[in-house]
């Protein structure tokens, strides 16, 4: 009888022990698995003593069953269903925490940027307004944010603002001062306001006085229009040398001629061409704060010629004594002009 390949085969025990195919027809009796292991051991006497012993380290074996406590399903649930929702809410976390970081990150922005847009404004605001004032007897220049010059004199009160565009600059004169504006292409008018009327710059320099209802301009170079506030007033164009004097409570407007001696106080001096009296006793309270009181309406119509300094206040009270021979007193705070005895 001639062995088939398989019969020929060499296996060890730990071969057997290893291979399915024996396992099975050792524990469970496969058929199929006998039909390759029974010939196998037939064909040699050393195939069934290793066989045997294959058999009986197999038979030996024992396997135990574990099955987990009856609680312990329920313990393994609850930690999987608590991982999962802890999964779930972990995003919602991360959600919400980016949440309060964008918005306050946000808010850090806004306060930033709130911040410097503030401070732009406050800058952009002190370029585009100013506001002078001059006590008695002082005299400022002011160079406006858009580089005009203003002699304010003493006892006056100035406002500019420019638009918002850039476009009209205006300012509002309380007393006197001396305007050279600058001429901007980009900028549509220069405007003073006065409580009785509004001057129009179409040209450069022009003198402008507002005190006690009477507003008097007087252009040295350029061209301005006046507006009055009184509707039944005609607006007037000045030329150079021409004074205007507008008095709003007679409802009288006046005009003359002169020269750039008028506004001569800009360089600290009064030009003074057959002025009379009570033109100086004007300067004295407007631009000094005095109260004089004349005893002799006469007096007033003295006239004087030259040139008297304003730098001081007792040089030009000498003037007027010596010059025009009166008598000044002074008794709390009031000035007397009287004639001299």
């Amino acid at each position: 009888m001639q062995r088939n390949k398989q019969d020929n085969e060499t296996y060890s025990v730990t071969d057997l022990v290893g291979n399915p195919s024996f396992v099975r027809w050792v524990l469970q009796h496969d058929p199929t698995a006998a039909t390759t292991w029974e010939p196998w051991i037939a064909a040699a006497p050393e195939h069934a003593t290793m066989a045997e012993t294959a058999r009986q380290l197999l038979l030996q074996v024992r396997f135990t069953t574990h099955e987990p406590p009856t609680a312990a399903p329920t313990a393994s649930y609850t930690r999987f269903t608590h991982t999962i929702s802890q999964l779930q809410q972990e995003p919602v976390k991360r959600r919400h925490l980016y949440a309060v970081l964008t918005w306050r990150n946000a808010a850090i922005w806004a306060g930033l940027l709130a911040c410097v847009g503030t401070a732009a404004w406050y800058t952009w605001q002190q370029k585009r307004t100013l506001a002078v004032t001059t006590t008695f007897g002082e005299t400022r220049q002011v160079v406006l944010p858009d580089s005009s010059l203003v002699t304010l004199r003493a006892n006056s009160r100035l406002t500019f603002r420019r638009s918002l565009n850039g476009q009209l600059r205006e300012a509002w004169l309380h007393g006197e001062a001396y305007f050279r504006v600058n001429q901007d292409k980009k900028a549509a008018g220069f405007v003073v306001h006065t409580p009785d009327a509004d001057v129009t710059v179409l040209g450069t320099a022009f003198d402008l006085k507002q005190r006690h209802h009477r507003t008097t301009v007087f252009l040295q170079s350029g061209k301005v229009r006046v507006d009055f506030h009184d509707p039944r007033q005609t607006s007037r164009i000045l030329s150079p040398g021409d004074l205007m004097e507008y008095d709003a409570q007679d409802k009288q407007v006046s005009a003359s001629r002169t020269d750039s001696s008028y506004s001569s106080w800009v360089q600290g001096k009064l030009t003074l061409v057959d002025a009379p009296l009570s033109e100086i006793i004007e300067i004295l309270e407007n631009n000094y704060g005095e109260k004089v009181v004349v005893n002799d309406e006469k007096i007033k119509q003295r006239k004087i010629e030259g040139i008297i300094y304003l730098e001081s206040k007792a040089d030009i009270l000498f003037i007027i004594s010596n010059v025009l021979d009166i008598e000044i007193s002074r008794r709390n705070d009031t000035m007397y002009f009287s004639n001299r005895k």
